[in-house]
């Protein structure tokens, strides 16, 4: 192996572990989130429209909505509740897939019956990105560390985070956190102290448009990070040193979010007459109706509750799930020590900012979730100070073994149910990792896999993951030998 193959073997490894991982897994039954999202991707490309009556018969995430006059008992069109973002996404891939694809894949009447198809499109539309990420993750990381050291943080977030969980399921949470950490990555490239020597041709404009259309997009799919989104500006609009503010390059990003964020305005103008947020006030469930009326759309004050629940609490807490996330605070530290203050200041301001969001949302614990999924949006911003912390070996021998724990419990989840059950409709679930995980380990229960699909019972139908895992270790091994 040359010295250059050696090099991008970690980023090979880890995007084609983290598609297996997104694969491997065939999820069956009801899942309200996700079917939400599928449920317009389907109504407008089988019916050519967003109302979503055909599908609506058992979800459970729906809005009613027939117009402003209308009242809503004699109101019968049903629409997804979510941000349109990932449905829109979802819809142009299907519309590609849609001729070539047999009849018996083909979504009827309840579309969870149709679950090879929403298999495929979550493999397409959130896995696949989601391994690119973390590629790019290690690529960008190694840009401040040694190749192995970079492969620790990046190998935590993909497999040692609720990142994992929500790889493989058709949410909007982790596509929206590569979108917005994509945006930061090009917005570092293009924030760089000039060269002192005069350059050869002017420097492009086209990344930060680029990060504006990514950082939009992300906003289209789950609103709140509008606030992440802001923060990116300022980081945009933090000059160096003397010079002046770069106000051109805020324009830039400006006009790229407004870009990116479109595609949802023209949907929720089409079909609410607003532009933002218009499922989310139409909700048919009381409960979840009751919640969004509280505040701004379900956002209020912060509540010990959830700062304790989202914390070290075992029912959601982020650091119940990986603890290795720990190591920011000195890593944020080391961060402003390598002359990286601003990307300090921004990587706590958001995971700061969005903390107190999540925290004061009506639905933090995020109903039926692996960890807070609403936080899921700002984790790499938390993630990536944690790469300077580990310069110190001390740390990073630690940093390993936390990992190495965050990884086993995330592998028990995703290999027994990826979502923990939702207290509202499921009883005994407060410490979900022993109640549901533990309790599916020891019942033999596990997630329906295609180690299955080849007739290998029960834990053995896992052995074809764990050769691939090993093939990975031993590759990974040999490229950091080289």
């Amino acid at each position: 192996m040359t010295a250059r193959a050696a090099q991008r073997t970690p980023a090979r490894v880890l995007f084609w572990l983290v598609l297996l991982a997104g694969a491997y897994w065939i999820p069956r039954g009801l899942q309200s989130n996700a079917d939400s999202h599928l449920a317009l991707s389907y109504a407008l490309v089988e019916h050519h429209t967003a109302r979503i009556d055909p599908y609506a018969g058992r979800l459970l995430d729906k809005a009613v909505y027939c117009g402003p006059r209308t009242s809503m008992p004699t109101c019968t069109h049903y629409y997804s509740d979510k941000a349109p973002g990932v449905s829109l996404w979802v819809a142009a891939v299907y519309a590609v897939l849609r001729p070539i694809l047999p009849e018996s894949m083909t979504p009827t009447g309840v579309n969870a019956d149709r679950f090879l198809l929403r298999w495929l499109l979550t493999l397409l539309c959130v896995s696949v990105p989601c391994a690119i990420f973390a590629a790019t993750l290690w690529g960008f990381y190694r840009r401040f560390a040694e190749a192995e050291t970079a492969l620790l943080p990046a190998i935590g977030y993909a497999f040692g985070s609720m990142a994992f969980p929500f790889s493989i399921l058709l949410f909007s949470h982790a596509l929206t956190a590569a979108l917005l950490f994509w945006a930061f990555m090009l917005l570092y490239r293009t924030q760089q102290p000039p060269d002192p020597e005069p350059p050869t041709a002017p420097p492009s404009r086209i990344p930060v448009v680029v990060a504006g259309v990514l950082a939009g997009y992300a906003i289209g799919c789950e609103y709140p990070t509008v606030i992440i989104a802001f923060l990116l500006g300022l980081y945009v609009l933090w000059p160096h040193g003397s010079q002046r503010i770069p106000v051109g390059r805020a324009a830039l990003y400006t006009v790229g979010i407004l870009a990116g964020l479109a595609p949802a305005i023209v949907y929720n103008m089409a079909v609410f007459s607003a532009p933002f947020a218009g499922g989310y006030t139409h909700l048919t469930d009381p409960y979840y109706a009751r919640g969004m009326a509280r505040g701004i759309l379900g956002v209020g004050l912060p509540q010990w509750d959830a700062v304790w629940g989202t914390t070290f609490n075992p029912y959601r807490g982020v650091f119940i799930l990986s603890p290795w996330l720990l190591l920011a605070v000195p890593g944020l530290r080391a961060m402003v020590q390598r002359g990286l203050a601003r990307e300090a200041w921004l990587c706590g301001a958001i995971s700061v900012a969005y903390f107190v969001f999540q925290a004061g949302y009506a639905f933090w614990d995020g109903g039926a979730s692996v960890g807070p999924r609403q936080f899921l949006p700002a984790l790499p911003f938390l993630t990536f100070p944690v790469l300077f912390a580990i310069a110190n070996p001390r740390l990073r021998r630690v940093c390993r073994y936390l990992i190495a724990f965050s990884v086993v419990q995330l592998l028990l989840v995703v290999a027994t149910n990826p979502l923990y059950g939702d207290p509202h409709y499921v009883a005994n679930v407060r410490i979900p990792f022993v109640n549901q995980t533990l309790h599916d380990i020891a019942s033999g229960h596990l997630q329906n896999n295609w180690g299955m699909v080849f007739s290998l019972p029960s834990f053995f139908s896992l052995l074809p993951l764990a050769g691939c895992l090993w093939l990975a270790a031993r590759r990974l091994r040999s490229s950091f030998e080289t």
